[in-house]
């Protein structure tokens, strides 16, 4: 394979192929990962120090290692492209010419200068954000936000997540009002009545109660019959969050969205949800209309120490 994505239809049921990788859930996870896009390797073997980490983190055995230590990749074996041996080289002699991985190589010293201290300081110190700037958020903020999301982990590095990102507040603020309008026909004896009588009341009074009056608003998306979609997209979401203060924006998870497209679907529309995606969860996005001076305390959780 010289790059690009495989096309391949699953193994008919019964066939050997289908024995082998279809014999358990994860093997047919595994399968959908192998099949969407192998990394297509290039070795340097003049730059490679023979130190064997390559085919020792390689978890389906694509990279085996030679008797000197050289890595020796097996073409027709699986590949779920997670770069691991791309990643734990230490002199870049593996890299990949693949069209959807062609993101540079970079040292990873950084990493060992990280402040524990002033790390922690900073993910304590993160807090939901209702209040907002009366500013459209530059595309190349939310741009910034993906690429990270791109980045976090995945269940055999599937990537199922998808994204539809609302960055004109009119549009946020027409579904607002229209969710609105779907809990004032609802009836009386709906489960959702009590809820919606108080966010109808809160609306009635000017404020917004679904989307905070945000000026962006990110819906993490997956294909329906992703088994993973709704973890993946919590992590996914979950980078954004943390990052999203280094590049001054705020971030808050948004439960009454996701109500919302359970309630009507069809509200999805108006954010421009594809039909055939499935909406897993929403977050608003923004720049931050008041900033926080100190970190709240927060109750010790139960440990079971073994």
């Amino acid at each position: 394979m010289v790059g690009g994505r495989i096309k391949r239809s699953p193994p008919e049921h019964g066939s050997s192929e289908s024995k082998t990788l279809c014999a358990t859930p994860f093997q047919y996870i595994l399968m959908k990962s192998i099949f969407s896009a192998p990394l297509h390797l290039l070795y340097e073997e003049k730059v490679c120090v023979r130190c064997g980490l390559c085919a020792a983190l390689c978890t389906t055995g694509r990279i085996i290692a030679s008797e000197d230590q050289s890595p020796k990749i097996l073409g027709d074996s699986p590949c779920i492209s997670c770069g691991q041996c791309i990643a734990v080289c230490p002199e870049a002699a593996l890299s990949t010419n693949t069209p959807a991985f062609t993101a540079p190589a970079e040292n990873a010293a950084y990493r060992e200068e990280l402040d524990g201290d002033l790390f922690s300081g900073y993910l304590k110190s993160r807090r939901s954000v209702r209040v907002w700037q009366k500013k459209v958020v530059a595309h190349s903020d939310l741009a910034q936000l993906i690429d990270v999301a791109a980045y976090a982990p995945s269940a055999c590095n599937i990537h199922p997540v998808k994204w539809v990102i609302v960055s004109d507040p009119s549009t946020v603020q027409e579904f607002a009002h229209a969710s609105i309008a779907a809990l004032k026909a609802l009836p009386g004896d709906h489960p959702l009545a009590q809820l919606s009588r108080a966010l109808v009341a809160s609306a009635d009074t000017g404020a917004d109660p679904v989307c905070r009056n945000a000026p962006a608003l990110l819906i993490a998306a997956s294909d329906a019959d992703q088994q993973h979609g709704l973890i993946d997209s919590i992590i996914a979401l979950s980078y954004i969050d943390a990052f999203a203060p280094s590049i001054g924006l705020g971030t808050c998870w948004v439960g009454y969205v996701m109500i919302m497209l359970h309630l009507k679907p069809e509200l999805g529309r108006i954010l421009g949800i594809p039909d055939d995606w499935t909406p897993q969860y929403a977050m608003l996005a923004g720049y931050p209309g008041v900033s926080f001076s100190q970190i709240p305390p927060r109750e010790v959780p139960e440990v079971v120490w073994n």
